[in-house]
């Protein structure tokens, strides 16, 4: 299964790459669609930031089933752009977790921040690094004991996201990353790869394949996602300092999981954006 699913992923790719675009002179003076594979609704993230005191607030639910396990987190992402090529980040979730005819346990889950830095942006290609660092300060599950469960504790996480433009309305997408747990509870290797399709200028189509490792490479869980953004109000947001988008996304888990359950998420929301200054 995880064969076909990485002939999949990788067929979108090459048809992106491949794929020409008729040469219209019109065209060429139009702004480039976003086509970007960006998070949300996608669990890979891309290089792109809000410029120079552009402000980005993301407001995301996320519904996860694992076997009889349920959980639903209300995330709260907000990005403020300093320069053109600088993000900082603070974000926070609520989180509500249980298992199907039991008790649900809810508390805000651990504060995470980061800066994003894309130090190379030339000719469609951009390179970023996003260093984020996740505190232990969430609410503590508890056992049907009700002993405090163990959390994930303190933890850092250093990403290179790396995007590239493609015959203009096609971006193909990478990411890699390096989480270091300051517990010992074990660290882990993230890897992406991801295409999104621009359809006129208000909408995109994405999708991705993302597997989280461990040290030694080993499978932790590998996801298929495929994803939608929309650009609401695109005629009046036009002549404002704003943009709202809406999107969604589907994920399903491929192959062995470390939990031993078949996992699906669905992720939806909608984003607040201020343009960059002139």
């Amino acid at each position: 299964m995880l064969r076909r699913i990485l002939a999949v992923t990788s067929a979108v790719l090459c048809i992106a790459i491949a794929r020409p675009l008729a040469p219209i002179a019109a065209a060429e003076e139009e702004e480039t669609p976003e086509s970007s594979v960006s998070s949300p609704p996608m669990e890979m993230d891309d290089p792109g930031t809000p410029g120079r005191r552009g402000i980005e607030v993301n407001f995301v639910g996320t519904h996860i089933r694992a076997g009889v396990g349920r959980s639903l987190e209300s995330l709260l992402d907000a990005n403020f752009g300093i320069g053109d090529r600088i993000q900082l980040k603070y974000e926070r979730p609520y989180v509500r977790e249980g298992e199907v005819g039991s008790t649900y346990q809810h508390g805000l889950g651990a504060t995470e921040i980061g800066v994003k830095w894309r130090f190379v942006d030339h000719d469609g290609l951009a390179i970023a690094a996003y260093p984020q660092y996740s505190f232990d300060d969430g609410f503590v599950l508890k056992d049907e004991n009700g002993e405090p469960e163990a959390t994930e504790g303190r933890n850092a996480y250093f990403p290179l996201l790396l995007s590239k433009e493609v015959h203009r309305i096609y971006t193909a997408a990478l990411n890699v990353g390096y989480r270091r747990n300051f517990e010992n509870f074990g660290d882990d290797v993230t890897m992406a790869i991801g295409a999104g399709r621009a359809i006129g200028g208000t909408q995109r189509l994405l999708v991705e394949l993302f597997s989280e490792r461990d040290s030694d490479l080993h499978n932790r869980q590998t996801d298929v996602r495929a994803g939608y953004v929309l650009a609401l109000f695109p005629k009046t947001m036009e002549k404002s300092h704003y943009e709202i988008p809406a999107y969604a996304s589907i994920g399903h888990s491929v192959g062995a999981t470390e939990s031993g359950e078949v996992t699906t998420s669905i992720t939806f929301g909608i984003s607040m954006i201020r343009k960059p200054s002139e």
